[in-house]
């Protein structure tokens, strides 16, 4: 974000100033926190975290706000691997669904806690199509990393 994530009018003004897309909201709680940008015209490219806008039903939400404002949705995925494929889902079913966001530096969560390797091939990441999130966790991986009570 080009401004400070509490400065929504703010971010408009920027946005307004530059042909350079503004893309917002990773650290947003709500659709109503999109609602709010989409109304301002403070963003081009919506990125709600599943981890903390409340889940694929919210996120949900937030893609058809983008998708009736014709804006794009971008989730940012920085989270583990279930937040990283309910965010690769939410793309896929949404029309507004551009790119996902997501690092690609080290993370267990990530990358060692499912058995999926979410591979990039001509810069696409194949959306699982198994029930559910389509992931399958690691047991291994949860008995090495639990601590006893």
């Amino acid at each position: 974000e080009p401004v400070t994530a509490d400065d929504k009018r703010g971010q408009a003004e920027v946005r307004a100033l530059t042909d350079i897309p503004i893309a917002s909201g990773e650290s947003e709680f709500t659709r109503h926190d999109f609602r709010d940008l989409a109304v301002l015209g403070a963003v081009d490219i919506m990125q709600p975290d599943l981890a903390i806008c409340g889940g694929i039903t919210e996120a949900m939400r937030i893609s058809a706000l983008a998708s009736a404002h014709n804006l794009k949705l971008a989730p940012h995925l920085w989270a583990g691997a279930p937040a990283f494929a309910a965010g690769l889902q939410v793309a896929a079913a949404s029309p507004a669904g551009f790119i996902v966001e997501y690092s690609l530096g080290a993370n267990p969560l990530l990358h060692d806690l499912v058995e999926e390797d979410f591979l990039v091939r001509d810069g696409m990441i194949e959306v699982p199509e198994r029930p559910g999130l389509g992931i399958t966790v690691r047991e291994d991986f949860l008995k090495k990393h639990t601590v006893a009570a």
